[in-house]
């Protein structure tokens, strides 16, 4: 998430923690069926949600004594990427050291819960001159037998679209930038992470408050920025990231698929002069990808637990990837910048 909220975040997420602690929104809530039917209602027809937090939270969490070998992601384990292949949840995930310089380490699952880190972590190092201080916030995804990687390269100063490729989404060829001076790279994809042209290009949203563009390739690894995108919001909800991108989808079970763009947004959205980062969704059609035709009005997930609430960054949930799985949408989100957490959503 953005680097100059950190700080704010500090002091004033501490000082409102009381007031945050007691505010309640239904559709962030693991809540009885009458809630959710109530939560389901209140969303538009093109949004995915509601969501319901995973019981076991959290699901992967920094070593409680660190080692040689894990000392990369202590004291933060945060903002994965996931894809699911072949049955496989494969994740990509930024583990942060004492003086928040960042690698990327991998994961894998059979069943979404239970996580075995790769013994090999961090699989994606800062290993190039854009890379010096952090590689953070994975996008994972999955094209004709290849994975791809795009996530914030740091040197110090500015920041980078960076971006990795593999076989395994183990072994990784780190390609350096694609895009300068920017980060919060958003590829517009299916339900199941892979990646879809539209206009005969692969297209990416990118970029954080003020500074928002659409980028096209015809490869997935040479990117020329289209435009600028005009997200509508009104001066209170920033700052904000954007976080991923999602066409082709259904959100209800006997529903029409939605060929529109959902993109993803976390940032001070709908605080209401409450700080805390959020997540929630706005829409984009086909027809004109740079102005957004619908936004919620509520954040599908804020923080509320204690594991959202505490942590490097109190009173935050930031998200990296949504996928469509076993007949329900799974998001991984990383939660108070310490912790990786799960929400889940069926099809209304």
């Amino acid at each position: 998430m953005l680097r100059a909220v950190r700080c704010t975040a500090l002091l004033a997420g501490i000082a409102t923690a009381a007031l945050a602690a007691a505010v309640t929104v239904p559709l962030a809530i693991a809540s009885p069926a009458p809630a959710r039917a109530a939560a389901a209602s209140a969303l538009p027809s093109w949004a995915i949600g509601p969501f319901s937090r995973y019981p076991g939270n959290p699901i992967l969490t920094p070593p409680v004594v660190p080692t040689s070998s894990t000392q990369w992601e202590w004291p933060e384990t945060l903002n994965p990427g996931v894809v699911v292949v072949d049955g496989v949840f494969h994740m990509l995930y930024r583990g942060a050291a004492s003086g928040n310089y960042s690698s990327i380490g991998a994961a894998t699952s059979t069943d979404g819960h239970h996580f075995t880190q790769a013994p090999s972590n961090p699989v994606i190092g800062m290993t190039l001159p854009s890379e010096t201080h952090g590689v953070e916030d994975p996008r994972l995804y999955y094209l004709d037998g290849k994975y791809y990687a795009f996530f914030t390269g740091y040197n110090g100063t500015t920041t980078d679209i960076n971006e990795a490729v593999s076989p395994n989404a183990i072994n990784w060829q780190q390609l350096g930038p694609v895009i300068d001076g920017t980060k919060n790279a958003a590829v517009i994809a299916d339900p199941q992470g892979t990646p879809v042209k539209i206009g005969g290009e692969y297209l990416m949203y990118y970029g954080q408050t003020g500074a928002t563009y659409l980028a096209k390739s015809p490869d997935l690894q040479h990117w020329i920025t289209v435009g600028a995108v005009d997200v509508n919001f009104p001066a209170s909800y920033d700052p904000y990231e954007f976080c991923v991108a999602v066409t082709g989808y259904q959100t209800a079970a006997d529903g029409p698929v939605n060929n529109d763009i959902d993109l993803f947004v976390a940032g001070e959205l709908m605080g209401q002069g409450r700080w805390y980062y959020a997540i929630s969704e706005i829409e984009f059609s086909r027809a004109d990808l740079l102005s957004d035709v619908a936004q919620l009005h509520i954040p599908i997930l804020f923080p509320q637990t204690p594991y959202e609430i505490y942590g490097f960054t109190p009173h935050t949930v930031f998200m990296n990837d949504i996928v469509f799985y076993r007949n329900r949408w799974w998001m991984y989100y990383g939660a108070g910048d310490s912790v990786i957490a799960l929400a889940n959503a069926p099809l209304r």
